[in-house]
């Protein structure tokens, strides 16, 4: 079980919680804008009520999937 000061455990929890708090935004739902969104020009969602888009775009996503698993390796380091 590793032991740390009560300093450290504040600043990873609080790291690990914005991170959470930035993941969780960028995967919010929407509705979506147009009937096409998401599909090329033609296409369209046969049922678009029945579907839903990210609030965040793709690469927000990925910048918050790695900064979410950058906290936990440092996390996982603890001794």
């Amino acid at each position: 079980m590793p032991v740390l000061s009560k300093k450290k455990y504040k600043e990873l929890i609080n790291a690990l919680d914005k991170r959470i708090e930035n993941l969780y935004e960028a995967l919010r739902s929407r509705e979506l804008k147009s009937a096409n969104e998401g599909l090329k020009r033609r296409f369209h969602h046969v049922h678009p009520e029945s579907m839903c888009a990210t609030k965040g775009q793709d690469y927000e996503i990925r910048l918050a999937v790695e900064d979410f698993k950058a906290i936990l390796a440092e996390i996982k380091k603890l001794k």
